[in-house]
């Protein structure tokens, strides 16, 4: 099976990556880049499917609304936080195959008609496709925390994966912010990570990955990269690794982001 591309991105601070914040340049950059890159390698995607850790539910939930209007879900920032505009379709026909993937996938997966588009969907996609004319489809990630089975929701969605249709998983591999203020905090997180996805030395076969990233929360640097019992900003990663099947990812950015770092991933098989 041909599959589009999926990529987990570091969606940043609240709506600071469009304030032009000084400290958020090197993300901003990064997720242009992004662009371009997928642009070059693989044309545009025709619909966009985003795994935001702003949408935390309980069961899995898709959001189906034609024209989603877009949820500030932030607080204390400048007036114009509060004006953004993303004019962009919705695909409610996709919103459905997903809700019937992941409940052939043995999940009690539901529609959520009204769901509007989080911070951590709209913030990505306005840097990296601000003509807005690509449908996108908001998923959920689970409250639970539990890597095997956002893996697992990966697995029932990767057949949605061809016909040009991109999984974003929108989150950041650090995200502790008592540790933000330490030097290189999160880069022993990626290293970690960057040695189990993007190299053969460590884990050599896709099933060997897969088991590897069950175990995510035993990985040297996590407790530092992500606060206790709240892990939802690395749950979009672990879906799109199931949504490879564990085959190998390329590690597309390394970003300093205040003194911490965070990476971003391309799975393009």
């Amino acid at each position: 099976m041909t599959v589009y591309p999926s990529l987990f991105v570091c969606h940043g601070g609240g709506p600071l990556p469009l304030l032009r914040d000084e400290g958020h340049k090197m993300l901003v950059d990064a997720l242009k880049s992004h662009r371009k890159l997928l642009e070059n390698r693989f044309g545009l995607p025709k619909a966009i499917v985003v795994i935001s850790a702003h949408y935390e539910t309980n069961t899995p939930k898709v959001g189906g609304a034609e024209r989603p209007s877009l949820l500030f879900d932030y607080y204390g920032f400048p007036e114009e936080s509060y004006k953004f505009r993303y004019p962009v379709p919705g695909n409610a026909p996709l919103a459905a195959a997903i809700v019937n993937a992941l409940t052939v996938g043995g999940f009690h997966a539901e529609m959520e008609p009204e769901r509007l588009l989080d911070h951590g969907v709209f913030v990505p996609l306005m840097i990296m496709f601000p003509e807005a004319n690509i449908p996108v489809v908001p998923l959920s990630v689970l409250r639970s925390g539990d890597p095997a089975e956002h893996i697992r929701m990966g697995k029932a969605l990767r057949p949605l994966r061809s016909d040009a249709v991109m999984f974003i998983g929108s989150g950041s591999t650090m995200h502790h912010f008592a540790h933000f203020n330490r030097e290189e905090a999160g880069r022993k997180f990626g290293d970690a990570l960057t040695s189990i996805l993007c190299k053969n030395e460590v884990a050599t076969l896709p099933e060997d990955r897969l088991k590897a990233m069950e175990r995510v929360k035993t990985m040297e640097g996590f407790t530092e990269a992500q606060p206790l019992r709240e892990h939802e900003h690395l749950m979009p990663l672990l879906t799109l690794v199931g949504a490879a099947n564990g085959n190998i990812a390329e590690e597309v950015a390394s970003i300093s982001f205040g003194r911490a770092n965070v990476r971003n991933y391309l799975f393009t098989e």
